[in-house]
Order: C-alpha cells, then structure tokens, then sequence
C-alpha cells in the first residue's frame, strides 16, 4: 500500500482520527465499482472536510491492456511512474492512495468536481502518453463517488473527450483546480517542498509543471540538422537560478525538471517513431539526480520505461558535475545509463574539465555552455581553448548557445563537432524533421527570425 501525503489510520484522509476504516480493496467477490462505492461511502462518512463529489477512482485496467504480456514484468514500473505523476499533478492538500492492484484513490480537499475529475483524467492522459505513446480520450475514464436522492453512494463515470469539451469554455487553468487553503497556513505535517504549481508568481510564470523545449543541433561534419537536445525555457531557468544553489529545495527541483525532461522526451519519440520519425535525442540529466541514491533510483526506474526501440537514438548529457569528480564515481553514473542509450556526454558551464577522467569512465562528448552575456571577444578565446581539448583523449566537442556568425565561425575552425543556439535554430516544442543546410543556409534562415533577448540555458 502507497500513500501520499499525511493520512489518518488505514489511509483515511487527514483530520480523521475516529478509528480505522476496513476494506484495503475489493474482495473476491466485490467489482472494483462495488467496493469503491463502500470505500468512498467510508471515506464520506468519517471527514467532515471530505465532500461529495472529491473522491475519485482511477484505474490502470487499459494500459494493462494495451502492454499485454510485458505487464507482468514491467507493472511496479508502471505504479511507480504513476505515483510520481500523482505526486507532480495534485496539491499538497490531496490524499492519494493504492486501491487493490490497479487503482487508485484520490480524494481532493476543496477542488469541485469537473476541476477535480478534469485533474485526474489528466493524470491518465499523460501516463497513457507517456508508457503506450497515444492517449485514446475517449477511453480514459474517472469515477466519482456521489451522494444519491436516498443518502447513498452512487458513481459517476466520466470521459476525458467529454471533460476536455466542457473545458474549452472555462478559461480557469487546471493547475487552479486544488487551490491552495485560504483560512491559513498548511499544518506542519503537511509541509513539503514546493511544486512548480506553487511558484512565486514574481519569478515564474505559473504553470502545471516545468517546461521542456527542444532545442536543434547542427552536424557541422555531415551539414545536417538531425539531432535534438531537451532544454529548458527562460522561465524555469530563470526559476532555479534564483534559488540558492546550496538549497535542498533547488536540488529537489533540478530533480522534478530532470524526470520531467526524460518523461517528455520519451513519450515525444515514442509517439514520432510510431509515424515513421527518426532523430537524435539528448536528454539532460544533473548530477545531484545521480548522486542521492534515492533521487538515482527513481530516475532509473523511469528509464527502465524507455521502449528498447528508442534507445539506439538517445544520450544522456550530464549538467552541473563537479570539478575533481573521481573516476570510480563517474564510471559508475555512466555505466548505469548505459543501457538505456547509445552514449553518455556532460555539459561544462566552466572551460575547465578532467577530461582524460571523463574519456577513460566512458564519455562520448564533451560541451561547453555559452554565456550570452559575455563579451564576444572573451566568447572566442572560450572556443578556441576548449573545443581542441576534448578531442585528444578521443572525445568529440560541441558548444550550446552559439549566437552570431562569428561565433559560428570560430567554434568550426577550433573543431566542434555540433552546435545549438539561436543561430542554429529555435527551441519548439516537438522536433522537425530533418534539415541538410550550409553554414550559409543556417545564417540565411537566422536573419530572417527575431530572437527574443532572454538566456539560454
């Protein structure tokens, strides 16, 4: 049994301390709806704050379905990733908990009941996008515990394709659905670190969760726009770079934005490959993810969700390592991903890098991260001493954030492999397909667009 947030006995919702409730899930001769009812008519009877209409039940019958024989070795993958989605999509204030085998719970604290059966489908939508790389809306289904004429429990059973079409007239964002308490500050058993939902307002413009972009990298070999990086936008870098860096919180918020990044760049190829896409995929991760060996286990239980199909076009890119990090450590990262993807690379915000340790622990590349805000002057000497570096110890170099021709120029003739930045190409939200062009072409194309003067990164 899973629970989310501080529950009463036997998984009743805060504030109900009257005893425990029976019936953990149905009982072989209940249907899942039969025993729901009994759960929610419980659940009712014992909170005060529990209203009808905010206790919900959503299931994991059709994914089951759809993976066929690999459900029984990939199922506890599967409850993983959903309760992490859980976890992401409700307030701090919602209870969440398994149900049986394959379902689960939810009871919201003050959401009304569209808004709250709209933020459960939504749940759904993305665990079927992201684990069969399709969401049928009009499959996925919620059930609502309501009270009938008589005082009893009946249910309501409510599409997506239905909710998302009452929706189009409200303009209300789904991230208001489980509004944050009013009456005073959430108890202390309740605190927990920050979502993205909860934001400052002044710093973040608020959102369900932190958005992923990709970002095209130009092949300066082949000439050929064929490969794809996952980069955050302005406002979720702009978030963490305000946060102290020293802040478990930060670390904590790196690690949503790096399961973030995996879950989007995976769902997104899954569903292109099915119509005949193909492309490179480089998919960040930070090092403080692989350095807690709890934030490490969860990443590499959701790369075990990566179709083996797509593995041959992905790599992982590792942000934020630290200077001196020893071999053995950096061995071990990389070995863990490896199965998972065709190379591992790292990212340097700094020139300085222990590159015969990254070489001989298994690295395939080696970038360095522009500053826009440097002088260009000092930009060039940058590429001029970095890009020659990686590829004595048998490395490839490639440079993210290249803005002007001269820029472009100078990172080519030090012997960067690749490059990305606004001279490159935009970041958009899915990849295009790809494009052979000259440096010629890339800077043709790069007049033409107006870049918005935000950081990169």
């Amino acid at each position: 049994m899973v629970t989310h947030h501080p529950s009463g006995p036997d998984d009743a919702p805060p504030e109900q301390n009257d005893g425990p409730i029976p019936s953990l899930g149905p009982s072989p001769n209940q249907s899942i709806d039969d025993s729901f009812k009994e759960r929610a008519r419980q659940i009712l009877a014992h909170g005060q704050t529990v209203t009808a209409g905010s206790v919900h039940l959503i299931g994991l019958d059709e994914i089951q379905k759809e993976l066929g024989n690999r459900w029984g070795s990939v199922n506890e993958r599967v409850h993983v990733y959903t309760e992490r989605m859980l976890k992401k999509m409700l307030s701090p204030r919602d209870v969440w908990f398994r149900y049986g085998e394959n379902h689960y719970i939810i009871v919201f604290a003050q959401a009304d009941r569209k808004s709250a059966q709209l933020t459960c489908s939504k749940v759904m939508e993305s665990l079927h996008q992201a684990l069969l790389g399709h969401a049928d809306t009009r499959r996925i289904t919620v059930k609502t515990a309501v009270v009938d004429i008589g005082g009893g429990v009946a249910l309501d059973t409510a599409r997506l394709a239905d909710l998302l079409k009452d929706a189009i007239h409200k303009p209300e964002d789904i991230a208001a659905a489980s509004p944050p308490p009013t009456d005073g500050a959430i108890p202390a058993a309740e605190a927990r670190r920050p979502h993205w939902t909860e934001m400052p307002a002044d710093t973040i413009t608020p959102q369900l969760r932190p958005k992923v972009l990709f970002r095209p990298v130009f092949d300066v070999k082949h000439k050929v726009v064929s490969t794809y990086c996952c980069r955050t936008d302005a406002d979720t870098a702009r978030y963490l770079n305000l946060m102290d860096s020293f802040d478990p919180e930060r670390e904590e918020a790196v690690f949503d934005l790096d399961m973030e990044t995996l879950s989007l760049a995976v769902s997104t190829y899954n569903e292109l490959y099915a119509n005949k896409f193909r492309y490179a995929q480089t998919i960040p991760v930070h090092f403080g993810t692989l350095a807690s060996s709890r934030r490490r286990r969860e990443y590499i239980q959701a790369c075990r969700m990566i179709p083996r199909v797509l593995m041959p076009f992905l790599a992982f890119e590792l942000d934020g390592l630290p200077a001196g990090v020893p071999y053995g450590r950096l061995a071990e990262i990389v070995a863990m991903l490896r199965p998972f993807a065709r190379a591992a690379m790292v990212i340097l915000h700094e020139d300085a890098g222990d590159l015969s340790v990254y070489a001989t622990a298994g690295i395939k590349g080696v970038g360095l991260r522009l500053d826009g805000r440097e002088d260009e002057p000092h930009i060039l000497e940058r590429l001029q001493t970095f890009c020659p570096g990686p590829r004595k110890f048998g490395m490839f170099a490639y440079v993210d954030g290249v803005r002007t021709p001269v820029e472009l120029e100078a990172a080519e003739a030090a012997g960067a492999a690749y490059l990305s930045g606004p001279i490159i190409g935009e970041d958009s939200e899915v990849p295009e397909h790809m494009k052979r062009c000259t440096e010629r072409q890339l800077l043709q194309r790069s007049r033409r667009r107006r870049h918005p003067d935000t950081p990169w990164g």
